[in-house]
């Protein structure tokens, strides 16, 4: 219900401006890899090589600004190898597979973009495993995942463009199983220590089909 309140959220203004004739239509084609971490799984770093990619529509209004809503595929997660030299024998793998709707408004200077915006993730599927069993269903994830996008892009040309955005969640995506007593003096950290949070770097090329004029 939450996803569904967000994409009608997000979709107002994009089907407001889209009443304007004025108003260029193009189809976005977008594919890449998407490196992952969880924020509150004691992992660091963006260990987990995941691929995104999907479709999408950009309105542009004038020739710095637009809106684009998509429909893209990505996978997120974490990961942890063992290092048997260092007498580290512990593993953990996580992969999350998601249907994620984002809405984008980009500011285009020269060839460089700029791009903020929220999206709404749907979980298909997930596989979660340490060195010694599958976790998968134990600790079951939320089905939805919000999240923050920042980006920076540049137009090769009018039809390649490539991107490179964040991707954070502002909402949990599996609480934590027990209420910590534990007591935060940033104000940050007492906000998004409650759970896991999926963290995303992503790179994509993109082609854009331009509709007539």
């Amino acid at each position: 219900m939450k996803a569904l309140l967000l994409i009608i959220f997000i979709g107002i203004p994009f089907s407001f401006f889209s009443q304007d004739k004025k108003n260029v239509f193009n189809l976005l084609l977008t594919a890449g890899v998407s490196p992952s971490q969880v924020h509150g799984d004691a992992i660091n770093g963006y260990n987990k090589l995941g691929g995104t990619g999907g479709i999408g529509v950009e309105t542009v209004f004038s020739e710095k600004a637009s809106v684009n809503l998509s429909f893209i595929f990505i996978q997120k997660g974490a990961k942890k190898n063992p290092n048997p030299s260092k007498g580290d024998y512990s593993a953990y793998y996580l992969n999350l597979n998601y249907l994620e709707v984002p809405f984008l408004i980009t500011y285009t200077q020269k060839k460089f973009l700029f791009d903020i915006g929220l999206s709404a993730a749907y979980l298909i599927n997930y596989y979660e495993a340490d060195q010694n069993m599958v976790y998968t269903g134990v600790y079951p994830f939320r089905k939805f995942d919000y999240s923050v996008k920042l980006g920076l892009g540049y137009n090769i040309n009018s039809k390649w463009f490539v991107n490179f955005r964040t991707s954070n969640s502002f909402i949990t995506t599996r609480p934590n199983r027990t209420k910590q007593a534990i007591y935060y003096n940033n104000i940050l950290a007492r906000t998004f220590n409650k759970g896991y949070y999926n963290n995303i770097l992503e790179f994509t090329l993109g082609y854009r089909i331009k509709s007539k004029k």
